[in-house]
């Protein structure tokens, strides 16, 4: 059986890895963004309020799935106006968190805004 070629990188070139540990190294750990014992707290009670992904049942048709975290729809960037703003949280799945609204984040603001009026939520 044929075996794949290895992966071309210039000499010098970071690999994937290398360029993700230091944009981490850059962000600062979870708590030293804001995610204390505070926030594991109040994301907890949040959750008991909000059992369902609110993302899910926003979708066309309505999904029911048990919401796992608690997300910003805007990312906060450090504002702890914004980080705390209860108005700002969505509950939310893992895998919705980790795909459609890291992508809606990458694309910008505008599908941030457009995620916040399927969700009802006033936009920013």
């Amino acid at each position: 059986m044929p075996s794949m070629p290895g992966t071309f990188r210039p000499a010098g070139a970071r690999t994937r890895s290398e360029v993700k540990r230091e944009a981490d190294g850059r962000r600062g750990s979870a708590r030293e963004r804001g995610y204390t014992t505070a926030w594991d707290r109040a994301a907890k009670r949040y959750l008991r309020e909000h059992p369902l992904c609110e993302y899910a049942q926003a979708e066309t048709p309505p999904r029911i799935v048990a919401a796992e975290l608690v997300d910003h729809l805007y990312p906060h960037r450090g504002d702890q106006d914004l980080f705390w703003d209860e108005a700002n949280w969505v509950a939310t799945t893992k895998d919705f968190h980790d795909g459609p609204k890291q992508a809606a984040e990458r694309a910008g603001k505008p599908a941030i805004d457009a995620l916040a009026r399927r969700l009802g939520r006033p936009t920013r």
